[in-house]
């Protein structure tokens, strides 16, 4: 009897249990397509590209669209290559049209476009491939101040110029004059902090590093977003803020200040900052040499040329010439400049030094790599010769020369000194009347250029009261001297300091 009342117990269980499901279900067995339930369609936009700070624009076209004001829109866009790491998106409007101010990276993006019906809690979405690419790339960077601060003026391939470039980008100018920038192609990895306090690791990106006379800022060289700022781009701020030089040769990077050399080992995993000064008393001349092994700097305290590498910790003296040339250590002489000639395995420079101890100037001529002697010439300048109090210099990468600034009552002229036994070395090239000589410096197209677009140009910089000019001049074949009549001219406003092409 017990076991009858069992039964007939967990029968009626279960048929309350079926019963009491099927009210429930809301849709166990009539389904309807999507389709159905939300037929619009999107279309009006393709696969794009877009260029760095351009507006994108977009008004999709909806068909088979009944009440409008039943929907919800939804703009996103992610990163289409992400090295295995789930895509981050980025959300950029929720209203119909786009329009959407391009401040990504150069690369590839998943655009997506939503459309949803919150109320049936189903959606269509359209997605396209949005190329972008960065409107700075090779060309020509000036750097120059205006105000007390310094900023860059950027002229394309094409001719096309965007004017301050750093101000522009909704970034703060450097405090100060120009003093130097380099370009690093890749293998730059940032730490950034998220709102969340947390830090993210970038990884391979593109860096300007640039240097004025009291301030230093990183940023990224497809978009000018800010990497750091100088005072968090050591490991330990100095206390002295005076940023001499900077460069960067392959992965490395190379910093002065303040007569203290730091470095970044750009093959191990690193957080692009700074690390400590390398050790010990001494305090170098702004001019440096860098190669594939590391740099060459030359102390003022000791009248020492020394060697360091990205990765080493130490100040490395020289071998000494084992043909019994003069030591490179406590030498009896102050340097004037150091003028890098070629870059690369060796690297070739010239330096111009001055006796301590009587009235003549040399030209050492400069091979270094890692710690052989690096002094395989030096000549005596002629008393007469007027190059080694001249404020501005810039070498040829072809022939034995030092170009310089002479400064004269209408304006300064661009000469050239020959460094060569002959009795007339020196030599005027070109006049700027009412304007002051800023720069020099030899650039050539880069490897592999199609023919009709190589070139061997001097360029000059110049500044007078209505701002600076940038003078492109032929290079006659591997010599000296230019043809006067310059090929290209570029103009701006401002003070300008310094230049560098990027290939």
């Amino acid at each position: 009897m017990k076991l009858k009342n069992i039964l007939i117990g967990l029968g009626l269980f279960m048929l309350f249990h079926v019963t009491q499901s099927c009210i429930d279900d809301r849709g166990n067995y009539d389904y309807m397509d999507k389709e159905v339930l939300l037929p619009v369609t999107i279309s009006g936009f393709e696969d794009t590209t877009v260029v760095i700070r351009s507006i994108l624009n977009i008004d999709p076209v909806l068909n088979n669209m009944d009440d409008e004001s039943r929907y919800t829109h939804l703009w996103y866009a992610a990163p289409s290559v992400t090295a295995g790491f789930a895509p981050k998106r980025d959300t950029l409007s929720r209203e119909k049209k786009l329009s959407f101010e391009v401040t990504y990276e150069s690369g590839t993006y998943n655009l997506v476009y939503e459309l949803r019906d919150p109320k049936l809690d189903i959606y269509v979405r359209k997605q396209v491939l949005m190329t972008v690419q960065s409107d700075i790339a090779s060309g020509w960077y000036i750097m120059k101040e205006e105000n007390g601060e310094t900023d860059i003026d950027y002229i394309a391939e094409d001719g096309k110029k965007i004017e301050n470039l750093i101000a522009a980008s909704g970034q703060q100018r450097l405090k100060g004059k120009p003093v130097k920038m380099a370009y690093q192609p890749s293998r730059y990895t940032p730490v950034i902090e998220n709102p969340d306090g947390t830090t993210t690791r970038l990884t391979n990106k593109k860096a300007f590093h640039v240097f004025s006379d009291q301030d230093i800022k990183i940023f990224n060289a497809d978009n000018m977003d800010l990497f750091y700022s100088y005072e968090d781009y050591f490991y330990e701020v100095p206390e002295k803020c005076e940023p001499q030089n900077c460069g960067v040769i392959s992965s490395d990077f190379y910093a002065i200040n303040a007569g203290k050399v730091y470095s970044i080992y750009g093959m191990s995993s690193n957080s692009g900052m700074l690390g400590y000064a390398k050790p010990g008393m001494y305090e170098v001349h702004p001019d440096m040499v860098m190669s594939y092994y590391g740099v060459m700097v030359f102390d003022k305290v000791t009248s020492t040329f020394y060697n360091t590498s990205s990765s080493g910790s130490s100040m490395n003296l020289f071998s000494e010439d084992s043909d019994g040339g003069i030591s490179s250590t406590n030498m009896d002489v102050d340097m004037i400049r150091m003028l890098l000639r070629k870059e690369g395995n060796p690297s070739t420079a010239f330096a111009v030094m001055k006796n301590k101890n009587k009235n003549e100037r040399y030209v050492f001529d400069i091979s270094y790599s890692m710690s052989a002697y690096p002094i395989t010439d030096i000549d005596t300048i002629p008393a007469h010769c007027e190059m080694p109090e001249a404020k501005v210099m810039g070498t040829s990468l072809y022939a034995s020369c030092i170009y310089y600034s002479k400064k004269e009552v209408d304006g300064d002229v661009l000469k050239v000194y020959k460094n060569v036994k002959v009795d007339n070395r020196e030599s005027e090239l070109k006049r700027f009347p009412g304007e002051e000589i800023a720069y020099i410096v030899n650039v050539t197209s880069p490897y592999g250029a199609p023919e009709d677009e190589t070139f061997n140009h001097l360029v000059v910089l110049t500044n007078s009261d209505s701002g600076w000019k940038l003078y492109r001049f032929n290079v006659i074949g591997q010599t000296p001297e230019i043809e006067t009549e310059p090929v290209v001219v570029y103009s701006g406003t401002g003070k300008a300091g310094y230049v560098m092409f990027r290939s």
